[in-house]
């Protein structure tokens, strides 16, 4: 009799299966294993679950929402917002933190899209925020809503080695929370070098300190609602002095110390600070200066820049050096003629003028490479106010001291590169606003 093929290919492996578990079930009972092999099979690991990860396309997300009271009813005063994104995609993450601006009883913010948390730092009201919110590019996240509440004081009370309060520091802060922080505001000088924040909550606040004649302090202050009053006792710094020269040996008066970072200065420490161009002293007629306000556990980094503009970078320095001589090199100018649709240059309130003037903004970008081994990057950038005729600009811009230099003139971004430089001497720049060409060379009849 001839068999089928469905019971040699399907009937008969299941058979042969079932006959096999059928033993294997026997065995274990025998043993007294299955109770075991149950609770395997049962019990999860226990390692927790890896929570999935968020992955972002590369754009700007929008997030949108309202600011009330604790009442519900709309907020009337200005809050500033502050922003921190982390953006993940399948082989990197990236983060961004800002400012987004001062606002009222709403927002509308278009942020770089990642996981973002938002800040809102008011001035009658404690810090407020809101996140992780899962912001991704082109989309819209609506219907947020801040309550803001009172907060309580922080009091920053700053003394002496010999215990008497110190009435005249510079005292700033700032609250922070994940990353996201806010802008640096100033307390109020109450009696007996007392400085109170109002309205602090359980944000953490970063505090510097600073006081003629001793070292600088920072303050990480945790659930500082609280604390109540934090006491600070300042050290007394040893004073650095120094001399500042020309190529002739001939000393340079008023010229300024100006600060770009600070970093720990033993090897086996790290942390660094920086600012956009902090003056902490100048020169007197002979040329001398007395800093008095370094700190012996950092070394500073930044520039001298003379009255006429003549520049020169400095490092390694550190508090209580003496006998420090900076020599600056001669002034290093650029000449620039613009051509063509000037009208599409921008204008600018100059305080300095109290007007507003057309302007083109000059970027110097320099190096620090620091004693950690690390380098740092920075930039000094100066706006210059310039008079337009109907055919050209032309005008000056002195203190060069770098071979990175970027100007913005109206929509055009011109870079200089190190090809483009003399060994010494100024530099002409023609530029044409309605083709965008530029003509860079060396300006041998302006040289020193």
């Amino acid at each position: 009799m001839k068999r089928s093929p469905t019971i040699y290919f399907v009937y008969l492996p299941i058979a042969l299966m079932l006959l096999f578990v059928f033993g294997i079930s026997i065995w274990l009972a025998s043993t007294g294993q299955q109770l075991e092999i149950a609770k395997q099979v049962v019990t999860p690991a226990s390692a927790p679950a890896k929570a999935p990860t968020v992955t972002y396309e590369e754009g700007t997300g929008r997030v949108k929402g309202k600011i009330v009271l604790e009442d519900g009813s709309p907020n009337t005063t200005e809050v500033t917002v502050h922003y921190h994104s982390k953006r993940r995609t399948k082989n990197s993450s990236r983060s961004m933190s800002g400012n987004g601006g001062n606002v009222t009883d709403t927002f509308d913010l278009k942020i770089f899209s990642g996981d973002l948390e938002l800040m809102f730092i008011p001035s009658e009201y404690a810090p407020a925020w809101l996140g992780p919110i899962e912001n991704h590019a082109d989309r819209v996240v609506e219907d947020l809503v801040v309550v803001l509440k009172p907060g309580v004081p922080l009091d920053i009370s700053i003394i002496n080695q010999d215990g008497n309060p110190i009435n005249d520091a510079n005292v700033y802060g700032y609250p922070y929370r994940n990353f996201a922080g806010g802008s640096h505001r100033k307390p109020k000088a109450l009696e007996q070098g007392v400085y109170r924040f109002e309205h602090v909550n359980e944000a953490t606040y970063k505090v510097y300190v600073e006081a003629d004649g001793y070292e600088p302090a920072e303050l990480n202050l945790e659930h500082p609602e609280t604390i109540g009053t934090y006491e600070l006792e300042l050290v007394r710094a040893e004073p650095t002095t120094g001399t500042v020269i020309d190529e002739n040996n001939q000393p340079i008066a008023n010229a300024k110390i100006i600060l770009y970072l600070r970093e720990k200065a033993e090897k086996s420490s790290s942390g660094s600070h920086s600012w956009m161009g902090k003056e902490i002293g100048q020169t007197d007629a002979q040329g001398k200066f007395e800093l008095n306000e370094l700190s012996k556990q950092y070394e500073y980094y930044g520039i001298i820049e003379a009255p006429d503009k003549r520049r020169t970078l400095f490092r390694d320095l550190t508090a209580g050096l003496s006998g420090i001589v900076y020599e600056l090199p001669p002034l290093r100018s650029l000449h620039i003629t613009l051509r063509g649709d000037l009208t599409q240059i921008k204008d600018r309130y100059f305080r300095e003028l109290k007007e507003r003037h057309p302007y083109v903004k000059v970027d110097q970008r320099f190096k620090f490479e620091t004693n950690q081994g690390g380098t740092h990057g920075e930039m000094m950038y100066d706006y210059l106010p310039i008079e337009i005729t109907e055919a050209e600009a032309t005008f000056v811009y002195p203190g060069m001291f770098t071979n990175k230099i970027e100007i913005q003139i109206g929509p055009y971004r011109v870079e200089f590169n190190p090809n483009d430089y003399a060994e010494s001497g100024d530099l002409s720049l023609e530029f044409n606003l309605d083709t965008g060409e530029k003509i860079i060379q060396a300006d041998t009849v302006s040289e020193k």
